[in-house]
This record gives C-alpha cells, sequence and structure tokens, in this order.
C-alpha cells in the first residue's frame, strides 16, 4: 500500500520513494505526495526522475485499490528503483485553496439551511457544488459567498487530525455529501477550519482559510430537483 504523504502535510511538493509495481501505463510509489483523483477533487501532475531522466505525470488515479502515476513513458523502468518526485506545484496549490474555499462555503450555508452537497468538482479548470435546496435562492447563495469571504479576510488554521471512523459519523454535520457516507474503515482523517466546520475528508487543503484570498462567483445554475449549483473560483 502506498503512503499518502499528504495526508499529514499537504505542503510536501518533492519527495523521494521506491518502485513498488511498474505497469503498462505507470508506476506504484512506496509513497506519494502526489494526490490520486478522489471524491471530485482534481488530481496531481508534475515529474518523476529516475537516474537523471525525467518522466512526466500525467495524472495520479486509484485504479484497482493502487494510487498510479500514469506517466508519458515507463522505459527503463522497474521495481525497486529509487525515484524523486515533483509536483506542479501552482497547480496543487490551487486546488488546495479552492478545495479549503469548498469547505468553507459549504459550513456557511448548512449552518444557514442544512443544505448538504448534492456533487462537485474542485478543478483548475473550473469548480462548482451543488446544494441540496429546494428552491434557487440566488440571494441566499450570494450572501454565503460574501460570509465566506469575510471569515477568509479574518483567517482560521485548517487542522489535520485523525479518528475512528464509528465515532466521527456520530457528530452530526461530519459528513456533508447527500446519501453518502464515506469508506468502512478504521480511521477516518479529518480537516478542521477552527470553530468554523469539521468534515471528513482525504484531500488537500491549506493550512489557514486566509490563504484562499478571495471567493469569487462564476455563475449559479438549476440543476434538477433540489440541486443548486454554485460555479466559483478563488483570486
Amino acid at each position: 500500500m502506498t503512503e499518502l504523504l499528504h495526508m499529514k502535510d499537504c505542503y510536501i511538493k518533492r519527495f523521494e520513494a521506491e518502485i513498488v509495481e511498474v505497469l503498462e501505463s505507470g508506476v506504484v510509489l512506496s509513497e506519494t505526495a502526489f494526490y490520486p483523483l478522489a471524491g471530485g477533487v482534481q488530481e496531481d501532475k508534475g515529474m518523476l526522475v529516475v537516474n537523471g531522466k525525467k518522466y512526466n505525470v500525467t495524472a495520479t488515479k486509484w485504479m484497482d485499490e493502487k494510487v498510479v502515476h500514469i506517466l508519458d513513458s515507463v522505459e527503463g523502468l522497474t521495481s525497486g528503483t529509487k525515484v524523486n518526485g515533483e509536483l506542479e506545484w501552482d497547480r496543487r496549490y490551487k486546488i488546495m485553496r479552492l478545495h479549503t474555499a469548498a469547505h468553507l462555503l459549504e459550513a456557511v450555508i448548512y449552518k444557514k439551511t442544512g443544505a448538504l452537497i448534492g456533487g462537485g468538482k474542485v478543478s483548475v479548470d473550473g469548480s462548482y457544488m451543488g446544494f441540496t435546496l429546494d428552491e434557487m435562492d440566488r440571494e441566499l447563495i450570494i450572501d454565503t459567498v460574501k460570509v465566506a469571504n469575510k471569515l477568509v479576510d479574518a483567517g482560521a488554521k485548517v487542522k489535520v487530525s485523525f479518528m475512528k471512523g464509528e465515532e466521527a459519523l456520530k457528530h452530526p454535520g461530519m459528513v456533508k455529501l447527500a446519501g453518502k457516507l464515506p469508506p468502512k474503515v478504521a480511521e477516518l482523517r479529518i480537516v478542521e477550519i477552527e470553530g468554523i466546520d469539521r468534515q471528513a475528508c482525504g484531500g488537500p487543503h491549506v493550512e489557514n482559510i486566509n490563504e484562499i484570498e478571495e471567493i469569487r462567483v462564476v455563475k449559479l445554475k438549476n440543476k434538477g430537483a433540489k440541486n443548486r449549483r454554485l460555479y466559483f473560483e478563488v483570486i
């Protein structure tokens, strides 16, 4: 099993690891700072360097319960080889800011209305969240973004901890995805925005919400029954 370094430290940009397995499309490593596509949060890209040769990581995916680094070539790669990994950091950091912004928006609207998240996407190419509201209340959603930006200006630390899965699910609001629970695992990773929100989450985040800088509404859209979609960006 690959050790996911971002689970404890989202700011690791470079790391050393060993190739565990070589596949047709990429490699599995002993550990990695690359985040694999999951939960609607875009995966990392970057490169691996092996004996001075660079291999582009074009995607990072879960495949058969393994984290696979998809490469432009696997020529010359063998199990047991040491590698140096490097994230495409500007891209990763943007995803971290967007992801924490999504948690903040979820927290504000949940407190206002009890609405859950009916789906979402965190991506440098465009992010959105679907709120389980009966009606499209544009004023409510726009006000949610205003409140979130005031919290960003004030700042709040983002902390990561771990809790027994059974215990975590006893806390109201720990899961804000409509109709979906985290996998049944012994331990869940908890992301807390101090004084504002706690959620079970396995993705990358910033250390303080003031790093988000500003959340901007791109557009609002109706997407069927109880799905009011907010497209947003951070600037």
